[in-house]
């Protein structure tokens, strides 16, 4: 499934509060797909956490999408507001002035 579809199935697939195995065992085979292409199943996600439940849907995917590696950020460094990027322009200039 598309990233963004993460929060839609969780809220629609379980009913809360639940266990870490329940998550598991009713999608943990399901498949988040990465902008990349590459697939992570939500077991894979979740193996390494420690919680034993979720109160909320909310708490759930906060988890999910919290334990995603680096391939589903977008362009790293990318910053939409037109600042430059530390140690590359204007901020390391001693001569300028405001």
């Amino acid at each position: 499934m598309e990233y963004s579809d993460t929060e839609r199935v969780v809220e629609q697939s379980l009913e809360f509060p639940v266990t870490r195995d329940a998550v598991i065992e009713q999608i943990g085979t399901v498949e988040i797909e990465s902008p990349s292409g590459d697939f992570v199943t939500i077991r894979e996600v979740l193996d390494p956490v420690d919680e034993e439940g979720y109160l909320s849907s909310d708490a759930l995917y906060a988890t999910i999408v919290g334990n995603l590696d680096e391939t589903f950020i977008g362009r790293k460094y990318y910053d939409d507001r037109g600042s430059v990027p530390l140690g590359t322009g204007a901020d390391d200039d001693p001569d300028l002035s405001f």
